[in-house]
């Protein structure tokens, strides 16, 4: 069969042949294979089948059919993708609580307090839509255990989205929210919403969320540092100063 290159991926080639995508194995890709088994085994369908590896020596996962979204197209910003996004975090969460550590390489260091795997980028350009309607997850390489607050906190900005407007003036340049900021924050109390269902303890308030959120940026600003000085790849080291920048507006306009 031939092989079609997926395009999206920053961190290393992935392909896809026939039923199944191929991409470059790492130290991290027997502990993803497992999870991803574990996961299935508790019944979430919506993240790929592990098949591990071909002659090549690349993971193997099954291919979720539908569209992973780069440009932002309108839907992505229905109620409906906000909630669906939502639950699907927290089905996520509720499986990984179960998994196994012992034996575990993970893709980046693991923080406390550890209640879940957290998958670190649940993002829309990591998602898979069909319909205008959550699919599937993808893109497993950054899990490691942590808070379930770390993944809410990187999944609301991404999808509340809890970036500074357009009109904000003292944020720096960068992605900006297309939302005023009253609207993505009623946004992000629908996203807490669903994200808790009937469960008060899983419930997270706003505030938390944002402060979480700034954190987050900083640490993820830090790592793209690292990783334009390993790679020489100077496509993200503009992101870093905007991770930066969204950090301290989001402070500034907590409550």
């Amino acid at each position: 069969m031939s092989e079609e290159t997926l395009s999206g991926g920053n961190m290393t080639q992935v392909v896809r042949i026939g039923d199944s995508v191929r991409r470059t194995a790492g130290p991290a890709t027997a502990t993803v294979q497992r999870l991803l088994a574990h996961v299935r085994s508790v019944g979430i369908e919506w993240v790929p089948e592990p098949r591990g590896l071909d002659e090549a020596g690349r993971e193997v996962l099954s291919y979720i059919e539908g569209e992973v979204p780069h440009a932002m197209p309108a839907w992505v910003w229905s109620e409906a993708v906000l909630t669906d996004v939502a639950r699907a975090l927290r089905e996520w969460h509720d499986a990984t609580a179960t998994f196994e550590r012992a034996g575990a390489v993970w893709g980046l260091p693991a923080r406390d307090p550890d209640e879940v795997v957290c998958h670190s980028d649940f993002a829309p350009y990591n998602c898979v839509f069909r319909a205008g309607r959550f699919a599937g997850a993808i893109d497993f390489d950054m899990c490691a255990p942590g808070p379930r607050l770390w993944d809410i906190a990187y999944t609301a900005y991404r999808f509340a989205p809890l970036m500074p407007p357009a009109d904000a003036t003292d944020a720096g340049p960068g992605e900006r929210s297309p939302f005023p900021w009253s609207e993505s924050l009623a946004r992000l109390e629908l996203f807490l919403s669903a994200y808790a269902g009937s469960s008060e303890a899983a419930r997270y308030t706003r505030d938390a969320v944002q402060r979480a959120t700034a954190e987050r940026l900083h640490a993820l600003a830090d790592w793209t540092d690292r990783h334009v000085a390993r790679t020489g790849d100077p496509a993200l080291a503009e992101n870093a100063a905007m991770y930066r920048q969204h950090a301290a507006w989001l402070l500034r306009n907590v409550g």
